[in-house]
């Protein structure tokens, strides 16, 4: 047994400095998410995240991070190792019970031995007994649980011009954009949960900004839901979210400007003693909106 435990005190003792300290430039961007493809929840660790909500295309990345006496450390220690606060350490697997006794008053049936690996500065590790039921699920597992349930989707776009085969809107003219009918799952806020064991997170998303893809190579970034259109505004500009086309877009594929809009989701969650923030986007399909000039008749 000694034998091992200075094998493994080696072994522990150099990944823990590489799989700490790259982790808090890399692993803090990777973030479990849900894949409706496979049912599973899976590791994502690219730079354009993961789709939590299930819903249109997305081009946002998530991350979540946990404290450590002040201090933001990933949530995911050495071998898969689970952030503990109740323990202040990362807690591995159980170690096999036929090379350890339990500790007095304690059996087997009570708990394990468990490697407890602590985060810089001190980057140590030792053997730490745990009951039965105290070391569960990583939060930020159940946090990613909690955002697939909310069923999130892309706005439905409102604009005017109107987009349809007979809708031509003019050159020079405002252009008006919004979301129509919004709701929880589109817009939010929305507010889930999840639990597993002892575990429960509660998750809040709520959509922060929109970007709007105009086709013509300019991109809107509006803060809010934007102001819906109304014959008595004329040819006022929108108050909140809005842009003027420059040219007709007879030039452009079946003669029309692909709108799409692309909102940028922000997920507060807490529970399991930890908290954090997700973040990722929703893309619309592209709306073709025909763009032309008004014809001047002279005699």
């Amino acid at each position: 047994m000694l034998r091992r435990l200075l094998a493994l005190a080696l072994t522990v003792a150099a990944s823990l400095v590489v799989v700490l300290f790259t982790a808090s430039s890399a692993s803090a961007e990777c973030v479990e998410v849900y894949n409706p493809e496979t049912g599973q929840f899976e590791l994502d660790c690219s730079d354009g995240g993961g789709d939590p909500g299930g819903g249109g295309d997305n081009g946002g990345g998530g991350s979540s991070t946990c404290s450590y006496a002040g201090n933001e450390i990933p949530c995911t220690g050495p071998d898969g190792s689970v952030w503990s606060s109740a323990h202040g350490c990362y807690v591995g697997e159980a170690y096999p019970a036929d090379e350890t006794e339990p500790p007095p008053g304690q059996t087997e049936e009570d708990g394990a031995w468990h490697v407890c690996y602590f985060p810089p500065p001190g980057s140590s590790w030792e053997l730490m007994w745990i009951e039965n039921g105290t070391v569960t699920i990583d939060p930020v597992v159940l946090a990613n649980r909690a955002i697939a349930s909310m069923d999130l989707d892309p706005i439905t776009i409102g604009i005017v011009p109107e987009s349809g085969p007979n809708r031509v809107g003019l050159v020079g003219l405002p252009v008006w954009m919004w979301v129509d009918s919004p709701t929880g799952d589109t817009f939010g806020p929305i507010t889930a949960s999840a639990s597993e064991g002892t575990v429960s997170v509660s998750a809040t998303a709520s959509v922060s900004s929109i970007v709007w893809n105009m086709g013509d190579g300019t991109k809107v970034t509006c803060a809010g839901k934007g102001t819906p259109y109304a014959d008595h505004y004329g040819k006022q500009d929108s108050p909140t979210c809005g842009h003027r086309y420059a040219k007709m877009s007879t030039d452009q594929p079946e003669g029309a400007y692909q709108v799409t809009a692309t909102s940028h989701w922000v997920v507060e969650w807490t529970g399991g003693g930890q908290s954090g923030t997700i973040e990722f986007d929703l893309a619309t399909e592209p709306l073709p909106i025909r763009i032309g000039e008004a014809q001047v008749l002279t005699q």
